[in-house]
């Protein structure tokens, strides 16, 4: 770390414990059109995130970073490029429903580097990630502006891993509106999936085991496991359980109907996404969920339950329940419609 590097970093803690502090520099992660963003809540891990990304790029800030006076706002520069009205073309609320934007977290070195991170590996958002985030936080803010009662979320919620974590924090720093916009905490049923023994190993041969770890929870086996990691039958059951708490958290809001942000993981996202569109799941398997891209679920809230079975098309529908014993009951959940899925215009103008 070089001297000024040292001093960025001394600047970014003097502000964590001095309440009126305000920040206003500029950096190779934040080199864009200059904003306001409003931050009164969450400010302080917004700068720790901030000063994460500040280190691990080697910004330069002036020496005059911490300035007195008695302002909450963080200054930083934000996107002029990219789709950020790319939310406003979704249809209304579905009726008797809430609103989920389920998110996947901004990039980290390992997925750059196309290594297996589940719910045992927990890196950093990297300079890529950092800005993923941004433009995300750039489209929901936009939300504001829609003709749809209720399009903009009232709290942001985010796995227990630090990249869906920092991914939530830099999302509701940048849409502004803290007012309205809240950052509600952890759910631990967000989680990624656990992959055991295969995290940290190349994709290109994780995907071909994941590929057979879904073949088998399809035909039924849903107590096998990847890499002595998570069995399908618990993942299922977890992806159904947060359905029903989001769709609370989210109801819990005065306003009728109401949103809620979820950062999530992307294997997590497609099985949950495969379970509301009653996709199968081999199929689901094939789906791209990018970093930092959003799907849209509506969520029943008002008593109207799904039965998942062993015939229903998540798990390859009658031909393949056929072969099955029985047909149970597996799982129950709420009904759910899938609005979006992969939703990436916001970033357009990044570099791959």
């Amino acid at each position: 770390m070089t001297s000024t590097h040292a001093i960025a970093a001394l600047a970014a803690l003097l502000f964590l414990v001095s309440p009126a502090s305000v920040v206003s520099f500029s950096c190779p992660i934040l080199d864009q059109k200059s904003a306001i963003v409003n931050a009164r809540g969450e400010r302080r891990k917004f700068l720790q995130t901030l000063l994460v990304a500040v280190l691990a790029t080697g910004a330069t800030p002036p020496l005059n970073a911490i300035e007195s006076g008695d302002s909450d706002a963080v200054v930083a520069t934000l996107p002029v490029d990219g789709n950020f009205d790319c939310l406003l073309d979704l249809p209304p609320i579905t009726p008797g429903c809430v609103r989920l934007y389920l998110c996947r977290h901004g990039q980290t070195e390992n997925n750059r580097l196309h290594l297996v991170q589940g719910a045992r590996v927990d890196p950093p958002i990297n300079h890529n990630g950092f800005m993923q985030a941004q433009r995300l936080g750039m489209a929901v803010s936009r939300l504001s502006k829609s003709a749809s009662r209720g399009a903009f979320p009232q709290l942001a919620v985010y796995s227990k891993l630090r990249r869906a974590r920092e991914t939530a924090e830099i999302v509701t720093a940048t849409a502004r509106d803290a007012s309205v916009f809240k950052m509600y905490g952890e759910l631990a049923s967000l989680q990624e999936v656990d992959f055991g023994s295969l995290e940290g190993k190349n994709v290109k041969n994780f995907k071909m085991e994941m590929m057979k770890t879904f073949a088998r929870w399809s035909i039924g086996n849903l107590d096998s496991r990847t890499g002595e990691g998570e069995s399908g039958r618990e993942v299922f059951e977890r992806a159904a359980r947060s359905l029903e708490e989001l769709g609370k958290l989210a109801a819990s809001s005065a306003s009728s109907p109401s949103s809620i942000l979820a950062v999530s993981h992307s294997t997590y996202l497609r099985i949950l996404l495969s379970m509301v569109n009653d996709t199968p799941l081999a199929e689901s398997a094939l789906w791209k969920i990018e970093n930092g891209s959003v799907n849209v679920v509506d969520v029943n809230v008002q008593g109207e339950r799904r039965l998942v079975t062993s015939s229903s098309r998540f798990f390859g529908g009658d031909i393949l329940g056929s072969f099955r014993r029985n047909n149970s009951v597996l799982f129950d959940m709420p009904e759910a419609h899938l609005i979006r899925l992969n939703e990436v215009r916001q970033l357009q103008g990044m570099k791959a």
